[in-house]
């Protein structure tokens, strides 16, 4: 037969073995919950960081198209003055041409607003995506602060 001290003592224990698994329980349930949402949050930080690459490729690619729309307008004044001396002696080749020029003008100014409809575009869902990424965030961070106020609770229970 176990004397009181060695009841107390076993007792003791067994409230220190069963606080541990408890606390060991908690902890395997937090991550368990948690796990979906990094894994969430990690796809997400993946998609963002390819849609930021693609943006800053698309800003690039406008970045190199604007030089040459700029070497373009260069070429342009410099057949202009071309086109004036012709004037006189060819008017009918001269208005043809320059009816090309006009035409080459409005398909890179479309295209170039096309780029930019698409810069916008991404601009957007870059935005979106912060949005998404804040609330949440806030939705984390919310669940972790109840998580950890019914730690003591359980651990008390």
């Amino acid at each position: 037969m176990l004397t009181l001290e060695e009841r107390v003592s076993s007792l003791e224990e067994g409230l220190v073995e069963l606080n541990a698994r408890c606390a060991r329980r908690g902890v395997d349930r937090t991550i368990e919950a948690v796990s979906p949402a990094y894994e969430r949050i990690e796809e997400i930080h993946k998609r963002l960081v390819r849609v930021e690459t693609t943006a800053r490729e698309t800003r690039n690619e406008v970045g190199f198209l604007r030089d040459h729309m700029v070497a373009f307008t260069g070429r342009l004044d410099r057949m202009e003055v071309r086109i004036d001396e012709l004037d006189e002696r060819l008017s009918g080749r001269i208005d043809e041409l320059s009816g090309r020029v006009n035409e080459l003008d409005n398909r890179l100014s479309g295209r170039i607003d096309g780029l930019s409809t698409r810069v916008d575009g991404l601009s957007a869902r870059i935005d979106e995506m912060s949005t998404r990424l804040d609330a949440l965030a806030e939705s984390n961070t919310a669940m972790f602060q109840a998580i950890l106020e019914r730690l003591p609770e359980k651990a008390a229970s």
